[in-house]
């Protein structure tokens, strides 16, 4: 029940690539033994027989098959399980490799892929709308307004820490002119990317001293507070070791 995060992600990363080799490995050892079957008993060579009619069959591709799915079952299943978990993962590994490449999570490759989709109709509603003149029918007083880039904030468990006014809530029957296509602020590049998942930001010298910094300020604003009691109630104070 381990998550994938900041600083497991590497590791699953090498996790598809060993599954990945083992896959291929085996679907080429596996095979290696069939092509052994094949060359030497020269099947290609051979004739069969039809067991029902007994007529002779000249060998060929299905027929071979055949031939080693009856005599080697097991060999045979293994090397299709593993061609196929090879295409599958070998995917599967592409995609991770493109999102980390591009700094993104897989969550939120799809919310981009929704931001893109937004972006292309509102552009697509704002150059329907606009008439002759170059003035937009029927908007509603936002015409030409682009889009508020939300600061790169803390986020906590509702959202954005930064305030949205009611004003930058665009209703559906608007019409705007979306802007320019939104950037990814976190992609630094391929090169920087993959630094970034080989050497976590969280796990760097720097991090780590930040964050004990808090700790330690944390800690003196505790140490400083002070407890006042009613001074008409006996209480016992507790003890500062």
């Amino acid at each position: 029940n381990q998550a994938v995060g900041e600083r497991n992600y590497r590791w699953f990363l090498l996790f598809l690539a060993v599954h990945i080799f083992m896959c291929g490995y085996g679907t080429w050892a596996m095979g290696t033994v069939l092509y052994g079957e094949i060359t030497e008993k020269q099947l290609y060579n051979a004739t069969f027989f039809n067991a029902v009619t007994g007529a002779e069959v000249k060998a060929n591709n299905i027929i071979v098959f055949h031939y080693l799915f009856n005599r080697h079952f097991q060999i045979c299943g293994v090397v299709l399980l593993m061609s196929v978990m090879l295409v599958m993962l070998s995917i599967f590994f592409g995609f991770h490799l493109y999102i980390t490449s591009r700094n993104m999570t897989t969550n939120e490759f799809y919310k981009w892929r929704s931001v893109v989709g937004w972006h292309k109709r509102e552009k697509k509603k704002y150059e329907e709308a606009l008439s002759k003149d170059g003035k937009v029918v029927g908007s509603k007083g936002n015409a030409g307004m682009v889009s508020k880039q939300v600061s790169d904030g803390d986020v906590g468990c509702t959202g954005m820490a930064a305030d949205v006014s009611s004003s930058d809530v665009i209703a559906d029957d608007e019409i705007i002119d979306p802007g320019p296509m939104p950037e990814n602020i976190y992609n630094k590049g391929i090169v920087a990317n993959f630094l970034e998942v080989l050497f976590p930001l969280s796990m760097q010298d720097e991090a780590i001293e930040r964050f004990r910094a808090s700790l330690r300020e944390c800690s003196n604003k505790d140490s400083s507070k002070q407890i006042n009691y009613p001074p008409d109630e006996k209480v016992s104070k507790p003890k500062v070791i």
